[in-house]
């Protein structure tokens, strides 16, 4: 204190350095409850007046700190002290720390003026620069670095910044990216940018290495009277590096001026740099387009696409008025009826809570049901208010399946939207498509319907609802504006959904007519609030009927960029647009090597034959690894013979010039490993080298699936080379990802831990034991893993010619075993899809239709997806047409040559569907003989494969065609002949269930059976020709009579036919009106079992696990039924995680639709669910707790509840 206050005993600074006085002085963290740290941090925000006394503070703070710490505010460049100082008394600014944006203090209130900031400052040994520095610098961290800025809010700084104009721009130049942003910013708000220094800096920041500070000068420069950018913009393309002049271009295009266009086009002749004469040419062409656009008739009903045609916007429809429905009596007495109800359920509640909780829930007034009636008779927009939210809260949520629903339903469009809007105050569940509550569905029903159009959306959003932009620490909210329903949407940097899966025709004319909020994505002109975000506006730009030429040149530079993000919808809205193979062409020869590598692989794309030629000679000059494997696979993909590049000699020159930069630091546990023994295709051995390089480089491209240069390269090997090296890169891999502690080392710390925990715990549970405690502790270390794959996951794309029964069955164990690690589980689902063999596909099939991880279920759904659009199938006729045969022949035989003389032995399926082997005479023996020959060896290992095959095969395809009966999929004949009854595994299912035929109008002609003779047979043995029927699908007692039903039940008893599933037996539900209207069962609700019970039932029925919730809690289990686009949802009373064996309870049952990625989506009425699924999900409900009894006081009984 004497040298803070009195500037005695200096010598303090040196103790301090060698104490830790950060704790004592509240410096270890960045909030503080203590009072001292408290008083301290108020006292320099809001008294302390001495420049001097603050400045020998701040030398006692970085003394104290002695270090750098992530929290403080300013750069590297500032004193440390000052940096601690002013974090501290940033935190002093906040009044509360609840609101959101937190609440500053005002001017009065504040002692750091900005002219006393700077005293203190040189009064520390530092400047105005400093200050600045500590104002603006950002890191892009969440913490208290931010607090202090809030000081440019309580006072205007303007002034200040004119007076210290120098040293502000010193400090806009060393600061970091996110500092440069935010001082940009701040100077466009200030209106420094007429100063001619402050000009030249914007100029100077149009070239800095980071694209978001170049973006924001970009977009300030086009703030300025174009009077004043020409001379500059000329100045610079003329002498600028190749940054500012493509800076340039994008500052003149976003003028959209005949004089910035017109210095475009001059400045094209001679522009030598190709990405800047292709940023010019886009430009020109935007311009000729907007050009053709205005100057079209009718301009603002259509708009001019990239094909040269007009695309029509149709006109608006209104929202239906009628009818202007009144609520009456009826509707109250139901609503009173219902509040009682509830009000039982809160005194359940609240006895259960008894005891264990202090919260009582307060009951509802029975006068609340005459204040909905009188709310829903008036105006909409009175709806909104917090003396309204406890009745929004009952409508939205409690009585919205019982009441609300039915009740908007009766009003008119018009006014259950608006109803809705005033509610719901956003338009969130427009594009999520997430029905929470009435309100919400009320508008995801509205525009799933026929004749929705979003403009109606957007003139009720323009009425009745706020906008909140910025960043997360300075919201703003203001009125909404027309427009601003795309440009929240758009504005959005996250969104849990896919944009394709929006209803397009009622969201597209829309689109057609928001422009101007694409024009600020693409950076055609300055971006309001909040801005668009540029990889959201092309999500949205697909959903129109066709790419507008506006956006050509915007696209084109996505297309060919550097960011992948974006890129495939790019190229896809960019085909067919005239003059797009020059364009990446030229793009061979940009400064880039992403830009290289990306217009070679487009070029390949769009199959550009003479696009060869400048490609091989972009080949003999490419000096990147990543561009040139790009190039090679182009060439290759367009027909060239790789002979001159790929030889033996070709492959080890390459390989040794890139392992003189070749660093293997991450590969050291593989490379330093004994490599295998490989040969050339024509006999030569494979230097290590090669080995090496092509590891390096599979590294380097980090592409699991492999590419084209890869499939060359293991070409030029022998195939029993190529399977040894994919086979150890692919098992090295996953032993390197999967190893664990050993049971020595988790013994020695469960063993040294195990009294301390067991102590420690005994304080909350009495009956906790030692040997718990130990167990818990060893499994805790068995659980960790020792390392990772991730980091090299790219050496999988060497490993596709393993052999598919190993690939498969390691990788159907790893998702089981490791599935947790969502990367490596992704990666080795690529390499699967990229080998493309049936029993490889068949298992990202599986992987996409049930996982646990739901981001690798969504990225193998698009592996798939990808695999079928390529071969022009769907999904189902993929996974029909590529199920794999075990090896055996068209008549089910599995062939088998036993000793040099190929002796004729054979294996084939039993009733069982297992293989049983048999000798030369047709005769069953347990095994093959033994000999040391390759035919007997190779057969013996074929055996062994076959046997892991037909295993998944058998398992995976009883899955399936349970789906197909729950979806109440159909097949054409054919099809069905072709992929079913012809294939040596699936004939064999095929006899193990009955199946419908139908006629051309879809209706049934008979049920039957295929035997294993051959033939088809109805229930009562008379012969059926399957050809007759039109299309082909699986029986199931809801879609036959009782007696047909009970006919089959008998024929399969009689011929003592093992069924792949029931059929018929099972009790069948039958929908009321009133029941197809609701969207869940809950005929168990209140039936009570355990929670292990319940999963064990629930796992056995085919149902996973729902997401965790907050606080480590699951209430619902789930079954995916893809092809039916729906899931079946089953809500219990919830469990913890880890999972403790306690009472649940079942509540409902429910239909979800499936989105893009397994997204779900809203429930769905249960008249929409296919009989077939309902009946089968009703039972698997009511089976979940078949143990169980109904108890009327369930909900008292729940520890989750």
């Amino acid at each position: 204190m004497a040298y803070v206050l009195k500037d005695k005993g200096g010598s303090v600074l040196s103790t301090l350095a060698n104490v830790d006085a950060a704790k004592t002085l509240g410096l270890d963290n960045t909030y503080s409850d203590d009072p001292g740290d408290k008083a301290r941090r108020m006292y320099i925000a809001r008294e302390a007046d001495d420049a001097e006394t603050l400045a020998r503070y701040s030398e006692v703070l970085g003394a104290a700190i002695g270090q750098e710490k992530g929290y403080l505010a300013g750069s590297k460049h500032v004193p440390l002290g000052l940096r601690v100082l002013f974090t501290k008394a940033g935190m002093g600014l906040i009044e509360s720390v609840n609101t959101w944006p937190r609440k500053v203090v005002d001017a009065k209130s504040c002692v750091l003026t900005p002219e006393f900031c700077v005293e203190v400052c040189k009064a520390a040994g530092g400047s105005a620069e400093d200050l600045f520095d500590i104002l603006f610098n950002d890191e892009g961290r969440w913490n208290t670095s931010d607090e202090i800025r809030r000081l440019t809010e309580i006072f205007d700084f303007t002034s200040l910044a004119r007076s210290h104009k120098v040293e502000m721009l010193a400090a806009g130049r060393r600061m970091g990216a996110g500092g440069k942003v935010l001082l940009i910013a701040k100077l466009r708000e200030w209106k420094m940018f007429v100063d001619p220094d402050a000009q030249a800096y914007l100029v100077d920041m149009t070239a800095d290495s980071a694209k978001s500070v170049r973006n924001e000068a970009v977009q300030s420069m086009m703030t300025l009277p174009e009077d004043q950018i020409l001379p500059i913009a000329k100045e610079k393309l003329e002498g600028g590096t190749a940054t500012v002049r493509a800076a340039m271009v994008d500052l003149l295009a976003g003028l959209r001026s005949d004089a910035g266009f017109s210095l475009l086009r001059d400045h094209l002749k001679s522009e030598k740099t190709a990405r800047i004469k292709a940023a010019i040419e886009s430009a020109l062409t935007v311009d000729e387009a907007t050009q053709s656009d205005d100057d079209a008739e009718g301009d603002d009903t259509s708009y001019l696409a990239l094909d040269g045609s007009r695309v029509d916007i149709p006109p608006l429809q209104p929202l239906s008025k009628e009818p202007d429905f009144k609520f009456g009596a009826e509707d109250q007495k139901k609503l009173e009826q219902i509040i009682a109800k509830e009000n039982e359920d809160i005194d359940r509640r609240n006895e259960a809570r008894k005891g264990k909780f202090k919260y009582v829930e307060p009951k509802l007034k029975p006068s609340m049901a005459g204040q909905i009636i009188k709310l829903l008779n008036g105006t909409p927009e009175n709806w909104v208010g917090k003396d309204h939210s406890r009745l929004w809260q009952f409508l939205n949520f409690t009585a919205r399946d019982k009441w609300t629903m039915d009740a908007l339903s009766r009003m008119s469009q018009d006014r259950a939207l608006r109803f809705a809007t005033a509610s719901s105050r956003d338009f969130y569940s427009a594009f999520h498509l997430q029905e929470w509550g009435a309100m919400q569905a009320v508008i995801v029903r509205y525009v799933n319907s026929e004749g929705a159009d979003y403009r109606n959306l957007e003139a009720l959003n323009s009425e009745a609802n706020d906008i909140v932009s910025g960043p997360w620490n300075a919201r703003k909210t203001r009125k909404a504006e027309p427009g601003d329903l795309l440009r929240a949407e758009i504005g959005r940097d996250w969104g849990n959904y896919d944009v394709m899966d929006l209803n397009s025709d009622a969201l597209w004319p829309l689109l057609a007519e928001s422009f101007d909020i694409f024009d600020e994505a693409f950076g055609l002109r300055p971006a309001g609030e909040p801005a668009p975000q540029k990889s959201r506006a092309i999500q949205f730009l697909r959903l129109l009927p066709k790419t507008p030429q506006r956006y050509y040149g915007p696209l084109l530079e996505v297309a060919t960029g550097t960011t992948k993000t974006g890129r495939a919808e790019a190229r896809a809205m960019l085909e067919g647009a005239p003059g797009l193979e020059d364009r990446a062409i030229a793009l061979l020869d940009d400064t880039r090597q992403d830009v290289r590598a990306g217009a070679a692989e487009w070029l390949a794309d769009l199959g550009v034959k003479d696009a060869v030629k400048p490609l091989k000679a972009r080949l003999k000059k490419e000096k990147s690894d990543l561009a040139k494997a790009a190039i090679l696979t182009a060439l290759s993909r367009l027909g060239v013979d790789l002979s001159d590049y790929v030889g033996p000699k070709a492959l080890l020159s390459e390989a040794e010039k890139l392992l003189k930069k070749a660093k293997f630091d991450k590969l050291d546990w593989l490379v330093n490993d004994h490599l295998p023994a490989l040969k050339f295709k024509g006999g030569q051995k494979v230097p290590a080298d090669v080995i090496k390089a092509w590891l390096f480089l599979a590294n380097k491209l980090k592409q699991p699936g492999g590419n084209k240069l890869f499939d060359i390269y293991l070409d030029q090997l022998t195939p029993d080379s190529a399977r040894t090296l994919s086979t150890w890169i692919f098992d090295a891999w996953i032993n390197f990802d999967t190893v664990r502690p050993g049971d020595d080392e988790a013994n020695a710390h469960a063993e040294q831990y195990a009294d301390q925990n067991w102590k420690a715990y005994q304080k909350w549970d009495k009956t906790y034991t030692r040997e718990q405690a130990y167990r818990e502790l060893y499994n805790g270390i068995k659980s960790q893993y020792l390392n990772s794959g991730a980091a090299t996951k790219g050496i999988l794309a060497l490993s596709k010619h393993v052999d598919p029964a190993h690939a498969a069955a390691s990788v159907r164990n790893y998702l089981k075993q490791h599935g947790s690690r969502t990367s490596q589980a992704s990666s080795l689902l690529e390499v699967l899809a990229a080998k493309g063999d049936p029993l490889s596909l068949q298992i990202v099939i599986s992987a996409a239709t049930r996982l646990k991880q739901k981001g690798v279920q969504a990225h193998a759904g698009k592996l798939i997806e990808a695999v079928a659009d390529a071969r022009d199938w769907s999904m189902d006729e993929l996974a029909d047409r590529t199920i794999p045969t075990a090896a055996l022949n068209d008549d089910g035989v599995l062939e088998l040559p036993i000793g040099p003389d190929e002796k004729p032995y054979s294996a084939r399926m039993d009733d069982e569907f297992k293989l049983v082997v048999l000798n030369p005479d047709g005769k069953q023996i347990k095994g093959l003989p033994a000999g040391d020959d390759d035919n007997t060896k190779a057969s013996k290992k074929q055996l062994s494969a076959s046997k892991k095959e037909l295993k998944q095969v058998i398992a995976l395809q009883g899955e399936r065609l349970y789906e197909a009966l729950c979806a109440e999929r159909r097949w054409p004949v054919q099809d069905w002949m072709r992929d079913f009854r012809a294939h040596p595994l699936m004939g064999r299912l095929t006899e193990r269930v009955i199946w419908l035929g139908e006629d051309k109008a879809g209706k049934i002609v008979t049920a039957f059976r295929p035997t294993a003779e051959g033939d088809y047979v109805n229930a009562d043995d008379n012969e059926v020709d399957p050809l007759d029927f039109s299309a082909i699908r699986l029986a199931h007692g809801a879609l036959l009579s009782d007696d047909d039903a009970k006919a089959w039940e008998t024929h399969l008893a009689d011929y003592e036919v093992k069924s792949l599933f029931t059929q018929f037996g099972r009790p069948l539900l039958s929908l009321d009106e009133q029941m197809g209207k609701a969207t869940r069962i809950e005929d168990r609700k209140g039936w009570i079992t355990d929670t292990f019970s319940f999963r064990g039932a629930s796992s056995r029925l085919g149902y996973e696990r729902g997401e965790a919730l907050d606080g480590g809690y699951f209430n619902e289990y789930v079954k995916t039924f893809r092809s039916a686009g729906l899931c079946a949802v089953i809500e219990f009373s919830g469990n913890c995680l880890p999972e403790e064996n306690v009472a649940a309870a079942q509540i409902h049952l429910e239909f979800a639709k499936l989105h893009g990625s397994n997204r779900r989506g809203r429930a769905i009425a249960l008249s929409e669910v296919p009989p077939v699924l309902l009946s089968e999900c009703w039972n698997d409900y009511r089976d979940m707790v078949a143990k169980g009894a109904f108890d009327p006081d369930w909900e008292t009984k729940m520890p989750w509840m």
